[in-house]
């Protein structure tokens, strides 16, 4: 945290202190049983709310709104906590594949790691469920490389990026972490989504900053994303919503 703005940093670059308060933020959060609670926020996404947008238009920037107000949650309950991001494409994720912070069963201090995985409690699902989420992650070396990020990033218009992104890369990494993050209904109770999400939405930034902040549809720019009291615009400009990405030079160097 700088100046009171979440810095997102990578996952593996997070300090014991930066990961001992991100988990902190996770276990307190899973520990809440009303709507400020981890299984109450991860129902906007599917079940039971349903408010994921698959309009691949705003795909973008329905999920930067998403995990913008999850990262307000998770700081409410411990202050020094960010969300990091998972760089799948990065040469240690292609060779161990899921992060240790969210692959380890417990923390540094013994206790259950909050970031393996998290209760499902949906009672008026049909029918209910209540159960711990699961993964069943594929091969590393199957995930992406960074040539195809620099591939993505050279893409000039905005609907074309974002629906090679969305079918492409995005949906590739829900289908290799397998379990829970390949469905819809189920997915954001993992806790891995929200660095998938992270990730992907510091590509839209890498991109903007290619590209422009504003580079996108005008027609786009008043439509809601709900269940938030956003509009696209609010969104566009990670500056205005109080968080900002560290450089990691590898992906920066992308393609130029």
């Amino acid at each position: 945290m700088s100046n009171g703005r979440a810095i997102r940093k990578n996952i593996v670059s997070l300090t014991d202190s930066e990961l001992a308060a991100l988990q902190d933020g996770y276990s307190r959060m899973q520990a809440i049983r009303d709507n400020r609670g981890f299984n109450h926020i991860a129902g906007f996404h599917g079940t039971p709310g349903n408010y994921c947008h698959r309009d691949t238009d705003l795909f973008l920037p329905w999920h930067r709104a998403y995990i913008y107000n999850f990262e307000q949650y998770l700081r409410d309950q411990v202050l020094t906590a960010a969300l990091p991001w998972w760089d799948w494409s990065s040469d240690t994720s292609r060779q161990t594949g899921i992060p240790t912070a969210f692959s380890s069963p417990n923390t540094a201090i013994g206790t259950p790691n909050p970031l393996l995985k998290s209760r499902i409690n949906v009672p008026t699902a049909n029918p209910p469920v209540d159960r711990d989420t699961v993964r069943r992650p594929g091969v590393p070396n199957q995930l992406p490389l960074p040539s195809d990020i620099a591939n993505l990033l050279s893409i000039q218009d905005f609907l074309d990026f974002s629906g090679q992104f969305d079918f492409g890369i995005h949906g590739r990494i829900h289908l290799w972490v397998g379990g829970d993050m390949t469905s819809v209904p189920f997915a954001a109770y993992d806790p891995i989504f929200y660095s998938h999400h992270c990730m992907v939405d510091r590509i839209w930034y890498l991109w903007q900053q290619r590209h422009g902040v504003n580079n996108i549809p005008r027609a786009l720019l008043s439509r809601p994303l709900p269940p938030f009291n956003l509009t696209v615009n609010d969104v566009l400009d990670i500056s205005e919503l109080g968080y900002e990405y560290a450089v990691d030079q590898v992906v920066i160097n992308l393609g130029v």
